[in-house]
């Protein structure tokens, strides 16, 4: 495949997925809600578990089976999760189309600004929206997520790089470190 194909291919992935975040943060919540459809999946026994004892704060609001419910409480970490696993996907491509641009580490720095922003620009939007709520926790998550994306993409790139440079040195090659010299004499 060649490198425009590539690029091209990248561009249209990440620009779905800000499509798609653009799409579901314009959308009221009320439209959103899965507590209904939550409802009516078999989810008491969370109650029961070390699940229902867990409670904390997350934008000035109390979290917990306790507080707000199961339905609730599943919806919340299903909501939080596609933050980070949206945000994930947005980081990932866009440190691997920086990255067919610049050298990986400026790569990976422009994904993060470009995550950043993005994130924020979101919540800024989601203001804007009848019955939803910006939250700068939301923009720290979606951060993490972002990061989380980057720095897979940097780890994958760094492997297959250093595959494709590794060849295994002609026999008459001398021996470049103390320890190979020494195999050589003993040989």
């Amino acid at each position: 495949m060649s490198r425009f194909v590539k690029i091209a291919v990248v561009v249209m992935l990440l620009a779905a997925a800000i499509g798609i975040i653009a799409y579901s943060s314009s959308t009221p919540y009320a439209n959103q809600d899965m507590r209904g459809i939550l409802s009516r999946l078999p989810l008491s026994w969370l109650e029961q578990t070390f699940i229902g004892q867990i409670s904390f704060v997350y934008g000035g609001r109390p979290v917990g089976i306790a507080h707000t419910g199961v339905e609730a409480f599943v919806e919340f970490f299903l909501r939080k999760g596609a933050h980070f696993v949206s945000f994930f996907v947005i980081g990932a491509l866009a440190c691997r189309l920086f990255a067919y641009i610049f050298r990986l580490r400026f790569a990976s720095f422009f994904a993060l600004l470009f995550v950043m922003g993005y994130a924020s620009f979101d919540e800024y939007r989601q203001s804007l929206v009848p019955d939803r709520t910006p939250l700068v926790e939301d923009v720290l998550l979606d951060t993490v997520g972002g990061i989380t994306g980057i720095f897979l993409v940097v780890v994958w790139v760094s492997v297959r790089k250093m595959r494709q440079s590794r060849t295994l040195p002609p026999v008459s090659q001398e021996p470049r470190t103390r320890m190979e010299r020494r195999q050589r004499q003993r040989a």
